[in-house]
């Protein structure tokens, strides 16, 4: 990311003239003040004010600025993983799962803080105006192995979730043709029958599913399939127009960004309403729940990332009102949601937001993966660009199908994101405390301040030992639900 620059768009100055002085001077400024006054709420002034606050916010997005950085923030985070808490808070139960929302949030937030100020405490980069990757913080106190270890983990992290985006959109792109299309979707089945490869064409619409399967969310795009590997409609619009924003820069796509935020903030209040007018049932929800294995590891593993902090708030509303408005949830409500069984408001809402906010992730991970890479010429931009954009969208296909995709997200998520996300930031805090007496620039722990190193280090263990516990809860939370997807 880089620094904010120091161009100011609005300077307010107060003048102290005294209003008895007669002089010319204050005669002309009186005369002066009063006609800025009178411009002021003139259709002149009115028009200078639009341009001035249109001018801020082009400004503002041309160099990433406030309102870029929270979109960008905010929509690295929250995705199609929202739409599982409805499911979630039905088995765990309301406070369960509102107090480990809670909890991972502030556990994530701390690791991103302490990771913020480890990147100050960089040569020169205490006001943050040095583009420095993730993987250069850690060559900075740690040499240059952990660089390289580190740039493998970041991209195995973020390469496993934007090829699950990649796969989602397309499925979102052909569930939406095989409701509104004649004739559905359709898709290139390539099998290997007999020693040769068998391709066919075919073609998949809402048609083959029952009632039953619609409401449960079951009825995903050619779920009936023979098997095979498939190259969908769907999966080629999301290529043509996804990939061209993955080779912008960041603050080319923060523009984009801000468009998701707006429409992530709209579709959010789409479903609030709409969830209200399914009318309440408290009986859908009770407050403890009767299963919690998995708790810990679908909140800690698909909402918490080192790049954003997450929206806790956005995650309880959304996941409580589903949750007690819809009997028998669906685990992903999105699917449910977009098949029609819940009305059509409910589903073109559900299918701009899934289209919209999950597909601008894609070239945004992608975006991220790059600029790690190309860090302090680790790799050439053509190198990055073709591992970073074009390895993920023109093979995640293969993983269209079946149980791999799947697999990738339980694995990958939970291995890599552990690391990513909690431990290395941590132990990098940790590291970086014996190496140079620099505070850094920012206070983790606002308001109180922790000066003393010895203070910082416990504190630091304190949050990485709540942090370990966590992910071992989380993965052996995870272990059944895993298994019995590998068998």
């Amino acid at each position: 990311m880089t620094g904010v620059d120091e161009t100011t768009p609005f300077v307010v100055h107060i003048g102290n003239g005294r209003i008895n002085n007669t002089s010319t001077d204050d005669k002309n400024g009186s005369s002066a003040r009063s006609t800025s006054f009178r411009k002021k709420f003139s259709v002149e002034g009115l028009r200078e004010s639009a341009g001035s606050i249109s001018k801020s916010f082009s400004e503002d997005l041309s160099r990433i600025g406030f309102l870029g950085s929270t979109a960008i923030g905010v929509n690295s985070l929250i995705g199609p993983a929202m739409l599982y808490l409805p499911d979630t808070y039905q088995r765990s139960g309301l406070i369960p799962t509102t107090a480990v929302i809670i909890f991972v949030c502030i556990l994530s937030a701390l690791c991103c803080l302490h990771m913020s100020n480890t990147i100050s405490k960089v040569h020169n980069n205490k006001h943050f105006s040095l583009d420095v990757g993730y993987s250069e913080c850690f060559q900075q106190f740690w040499g240059p192995k952990s660089y390289f270890y580190t740039q493998v983990l970041f991209f195995c992290c973020v390469t496993c979730l934007n090829v699950s985006s990649i796969v989602d959109t397309a499925q979102v792109v052909d569930t939406f043709f095989g409701h509104w299309v004649p004739h559905g979707s359709s898709a290139v089945n390539f099998q290997w029958i007999d020693n040769k490869v068998d391709v066919r064409w075919i073609n998949w619409d809402y048609s083959v599913c029952s009632e039953e399967l619609l409401i449960s969310g079951e009825c995903v795009p050619f779920f009936d399939s023979e098997g095979g590997i498939l190259l969908t409609i769907g999966y080629v619009v999301t290529v043509l127009v996804f990939l061209p924003m993955a080779l912008m820069d960041l603050k080319e796509n923060a523009i984009m960004q801000v468009g998701c935020f707006v429409t992530l903030l709209v579709t959010s209040m789409g479903f609030i309403f709409l969830f209200l007018a399914q009318g309440i049932n408290l009986d859908n929800v009770s407050l403890w729940g009767d299963e919690w294995g998995s708790l810990f590891g679908v909140v800690l593993f698909n909402f918490a990332l080192v790049i954003a902090i997450p929206a806790a708030l956005l995650y309880i509303v959304i996941g409580i009102l589903g949750a007690i408005t819809m009997p028998n949830v669906s685990q992903n409500m999105l699917e449910g949601l977009m098949s029609g069984s819940f009305g059509t408001a409910m589903q073109l809402c559900a299918s701009i937001f899934a289209f919209v906010i999950i597909g601008l992730g894609c070239p945004l991970f992608s975006i991220l993966v790059r600029m790690n890479l190309s860090g302090s010429g680790f790799l050439s931009m053509r190198t990055s660009n073709g591992l970073a954009v074009y390895l993920p969208f023109l093979t995640s296909w293969i993983f269209y199908q079946g149980d791999a995709v799947t697999n990738i997200l339980s694995w990958g998520g939970i291995i890599f994101t552990s690391l990513i996300a909690f431990i290395l930031p941590l132990l990098l805090s940790l590291h970086s405390l014996e190496t140079g007496n620099d505070e850094g620039s920012v206070n983790v722990y606002k308001p109180w301040r922790v000066i003393p190193i010895t203070s910082q280090r416990t504190a630091l263990r304190i949050l990485l030992a709540f942090a370990s516990v966590s992910i071992i809860i989380g993965i052996l939370g995870n272990l059944p639900f895993i298994t019995s997807i590998m068998n």
